[in-house]
C-alpha cells in the first residue's frame, strides 16, 4: 500500500489539509488517474506532503537530471485543496507549459515536475523546457512510482553526485 511506503519517508504535512478531502478527490478525478491506493493516500493526508527522512526515486528512462546513480530527488508530492501545494493548482498553473493530458503530482529539485499522462505513468518534466519536450518517464503508474521511493540519505547541499558539465549550475 502506498500509504505505508510513504511512512517510512517521514511524510509531513505541508501547508493546511482541505476542508472538504471528498470534494476535492472529485475534482482531482476529473484531470487524472487516480488508484485505490492514490485515492486513499491522497485522503489520509489531505493536503501536500515533504518527507523528514528524503526521498528519492529512479526512473524508467535516463534523464540529465539524475545524480550519478540515476535517481532523482523528491521534494513534495502534491495534494488535495486549495493551497499553492494542491494538484488543481499546479495543473492550472503549468496549464499552457506542460505536454498536454500531463497533470503534476510532485516536485524535484530544481522546480522540476512530477506529472502523470492520460495514461496513467509518470514522467519527470524539466521545467526549463519547451512544452512538449523535456520529459522522461519514470514508472507506469503512480503507484509504481510511490513504491520506488527511497530515503534520500544524501547531505542537503551536498555536490556530490552532480556532473558538472551536464548542470547549470556554477560550483
Amino acid at each position: 500500500m502506498a500509504f505505508d511506503k510513504l511512512s517510512q519517508l517521514g511524510p509531513r504535512l505541508l501547508g493546511e489539509k482541505s476542508s472538504d478531502s471528498e470534494g476535492a478527490i472529485k475534482s482531482a478525478v476529473q484531470v487524472l488517474p487516480i488508484s485505490d491506493s492514490y485515492r486513499e493516500m491522497l485522503l489520509t493526508f489531505g493536503g501536500a506532503v515533504v518527507f523528514d527522512n528524503g526521498a528519492k526515486f529512479a526512473s524508467d528512462e535516463k534523464s540529465p537530471l539524475n545524480d550519478k546513480d540515476g535517481y532523482q530527488s523528491l521534494e513534495v508530492l502534491y495534494g488535495l485543496g486549495n493551497g499553492k501545494n494542491c494538484i488543481e493548482q499546479k495543473a492550472a498553473q503549468y496549464a499552457g507549459e506542460l505536454p498536454t493530458s500531463f497533470v503534476p503530482i510532485g516536485e524535484s529539485s530544481g522546480g522540476n515536475l512530477i506529472c502523470v499522462d492520460g495514461d496513467g505513468a509518470v514522467h519527470l518534466w524539466n521545467h526549463e523546457s519547451q512544452r512538449g519536450e523535456g520529459t522522461w518517464r519514470i514508472a507506469a503508474s503512480i503507484d509504481e512510482f510511490v513504491n520506488r521511493l527511497e530515503p534520500d540519505d544524501s547531505e542537503i547541499g551536498s555536490t556530490e553526485g552532480i556532473i558538472e558539465s551536464e548542470s547549470f549550475l556554477d560550483f
